[in-house]
This record gives C-alpha cells, sequence and structure tokens, in this order.
C-alpha cells in the first residue's frame, strides 16, 4: 500500500494575495475553540503534571537533577520522561505560572484541531480542504465530551500534542523523506511511542521506520551530551521502575498490568500473566493491523496499532486514551448495521463519561471490585480488547 499525497494545507485558501472568506471563518472557528479551552481551563487552574513538567524544566535551566527536582515540593511526583523530553519543555521553566498554563491549554486545544483535520483528511480523501478542517474543528471541538481529552487538559498534559505529530508522520502529511522522524521525536519525548516504529516494520515501511529509530538514538544522543548523570539514571534505572508514576494498580491504569493487578488483588506475581496478555495482544494486534492496511484501511490499522501500544504498556492512564477521538469518528462512519453502531455506541459510551471512574477506587478499593464493578474498572482495557478481536475476526 502507499500512502497518497497530501493535498497543500493552504489548497485554494488564498486568492490574488487576499484571505478568502472560508480561511477567515475557518481561522475566526479556531480561535474561538481556543479561547473556549482557556476558560473552561484558566491560567487559575492546578494542572498537576503541567506542575511535574515546570520542575524539570528549571531544573534543566539551573544545572539541577530533574528526577530528583520534585523533592522541593512533597505532593509532586517524580518526573517520568527521558532528558531529551525535559529539554523540549525547558522553556516553561521561563515563564510565568499562569502563562505557561494558558500557553499548554492553547497548545492542547491547536492539537485536537489537527487530530479532528488529519482524522477528516482519512476518512475522506476527496474532499476539499476546507470542508476537512472546518469538519476537523468540529470533530476537535466533539472531543471536549471525551474523558481522555477533558483529563488531558485537566492535568496539563502532551498526549494531546503527541497524538497530533504522530498522526502527521503517519498519514503522510511530512515530504517523503522526512517520514517517520515525528515519530523518532515522540519516542524520544515519551518511549510509548515506538510501538508505531513496530507497526512501519509490519506495515514494510522499512525507510520510514530506519528514520523513526534513527530519530530516537539521535533524541537518547542528545539526552546523553545535555545531561549525562540524568540520561544515565533514566536509561539504567528509572526507565525499568514502573512505579515511579504511581501505582499500577489504580482505577486509572487501564494497561493490561493495571487489570491484572486489580484482578489479583495487588500487584504481586502478575508477570507471568502480564507477558502472556502482552503476546497475545501483539499476535492479535498486529495480525489486525497488517490486514487492516493491506486493505487500505490506514486510519483503521494506525488506531489498532494505539490500541495494542496502549494494552501492553504498563502504564496507560485514562488521559493517555486521547486516541479515542478518531476512534470513535472511524467506528461512527462506518456504523451502517446493529453490530457496527452496537461498536460505536460501546467507545463513545465508555470513553465519554468515563466508566472506570464509576467504580470505587483510592485507598486500595481498586482491589475489592465485584460484579458490575469489575467492568466499569476495567471498561477501557475491555473496550479495546474488543476492537482488537473485532478487527481480527472480520473478514471483509
Amino acid at each position: 500500500m502507499t500512502i497518497s499525497p497530501v493535498r497543500p494545507a493552504l489548497e485554494g485558501a488564498v486568492g490574488n494575495g487576499r484571505i478568502t472568506r472560508p480561511v477567515l471563518a475557518l481561522s475566526l472557528a479556531a480561535a474561538a475553540f481556543v479561547a473556549v479551552c482557556v476558560a473552561i481551563w484558566p491560567p487559575t487552574k492546578d494542572l498537576y503534571d503541567l506542575r511535574v513538567y515546570v520542575a524539570a524544566a528549571k531544573a534543566v535551566l539551573h544545572g539541577q537533577d530533574i528526577y530528583t527536582a520534585h523533592h522541593a515540593s512533597p505532593d509532586l511526583l517524580g518526573y517520568t520522561y527521558p532528558p531529551f523530553a525535559a529539554l523540549l519543555m525547558a522553556p516553561l521553566g521561563l515563564l510565568p505560572t499562569g502563562a505557561g498554563r494558558a500557553l499548554m491549554t492553547a497548545l492542547s486545544a491547536l492539537a485536537l484541531l489537527v487530530i479532528g483535520s488529519v482524522t477528516f483528511r482519512a476518512l475522506k480523501p476527496h474532499w476539499s480542504t476546507h470542508q476537512v478542517l472546518a469538519a476537523g474543528i468540529a470533530l476537535g471541538a466533539a472531543g471536549l465530551a471525551l474523558e481522555p481529552v477533558r483529563m488531558t487538559f485537566h492535568y496539563g498534559q502532551i498526549n494531546l500534542m503527541l497524538l497530533a505529530i504522530l498522526m502527521i508522520d503517519l498519514f503522510g502529511h511530512l515530504p517523503h523523506r522526512f517520514r517517520g522522524v515525528l515519530i523518532g521525536i515522540a519516542t524520544g519525548i515519551k518511549l510509548t511511542p515506538g510501538i508505531f516504529i513496530v507497526y512501519l516494520l509490519v506495515t514494510r515501511r522499512y525507510r520510514e521506520a530506519a528514520t523513526a529509530a534513527a530519530t530516537t538514538a539521535a533524541t537518547m544522543l542528545v539526552g546523553f551530551l545535555a545531561m549525562p548523570d540524568a540520561a544515565w539514571k533514566f536509561w539504567s534505572t528509572y526507565v525499568f521502575d514502573p512505579t515511579r508514576p504511581g501505582s499500577s494498580t489504580l482505577v486509572t491504569n487501564q494497561a493490561w498490568r493495571g487489570v491484572l493487578g486489580r484482578l489479583n488483588g495487588g500487584p504481586q506475581g502478575v508477570e507471568p500473566f502480564w507477558i502472556l496478555a502482552i503476546l497475545a495482544t501483539l499476535a492479535i494486534g498486529f495480525f489486525a493491523v497488517r490486514r487492516a492496511y493491506d486493505r487500505g484501511r490506514l486510519l483503521e490499522s494506525v488506531l489498532l496499532t494505539a490500541a495494542v501500544g496502549l494494552l501492553i504498556s504498563p502504564i496507560s492512564w485514562s488521559a493517555h486514551w486521547v486516541w479515542a477521538l478518531p476512534a470513535c469518528a472511524l467506528l461512527w462512519s462506518r456504523a451502517t448495521t446493529v453490530y457496527r453502531v452496537g461498536l460505536a455506541a460501546l467507545t463513545t459510551v465508555t470513553f465519554g463519561i468515563g466508566l472506570p471512574w464509576l467504580a470505587p477506587y483510592l485507598d486500595d478499593r481498586e482491589l475489592h471490585h465485584h460484579g458490575f464493578e469489575l467492568y466499569l474498572g476495567n471498561s477501557y482495557a475491555i473496550c479495546a480488547a474488543v476492537l482488537l478481536i473485532a478487527a481480527w475476526r472480520r473478514r471483509a
């Protein structure tokens, strides 16, 4: 399968050097959406994870250890990303608190618009640029109805920005020679996007896989050159500690490791079952991915890969599941039978309401779920597994 060339982003946007009415209307709509997001999550809100990023950013600027910077604020968790990510976040340490929060919210809002537009370009390749952008703004706004999106804004996380750059790369919205670079950068920032390097190999996009892997290696080298001690600590110790971001059995961890830990009554002894779950997920998932890709279903193949990555990761907090937005769009675009409507409704309701939060949580109450609470508390993982199995079993 080959990816069709991308239409220029501003095709038909400017005529005779003047901005056309559709472009003005779309620009105003996008600006209004960003303003609404900043109003919902104003600079006075305490974006917890952004505080962790800022602590690491200030440590970079002052030559301190980014992985112990949180000790100055006992209520903060430790920084968990590679040194390269802290270097990119360093400018946050120069901004006043309110400005940093407003910037993060605005960037996430803009990322939502990019996600919506790239999704619609994949769904409607023959639509005009204006149609795609208009639909993308609408889809981005609709994304606020999903719990992972809301939680990303609430905590000031980078999930939407990572999703946006991954989609730009995966769907061919880069010059051919640069494809794979953004996947490598995203992997260098948060590691888990590395599942898409596997995706590129499975779909035989070897040159892009090599570019992504080389870029990832370059981000690691930059980290070692800029902060050798921190880089050594991360790659030799912290990367192997899944508890550093918090307890893996919290209800908000919807990866298999969290599911198995809750079912087991604790994380001890789940490793053999976790490894089996990972192997089964990889086998079923990438079989479905390859078949979808070979049949020209690019968006589906990418979303199935995202589901695999989220399930096999040691930690997949509910806010990490922002992939639910393009997934819901794809499922509803195919909702032509009762079965397909059911899959679309299941996914939308699960991620719209945020079903895991309806189960008892905190103070180890996750370890004592029973009856319907078992479904609620693990519903993101269950929904992802259902979609993977449905794609694996589908013949046409």
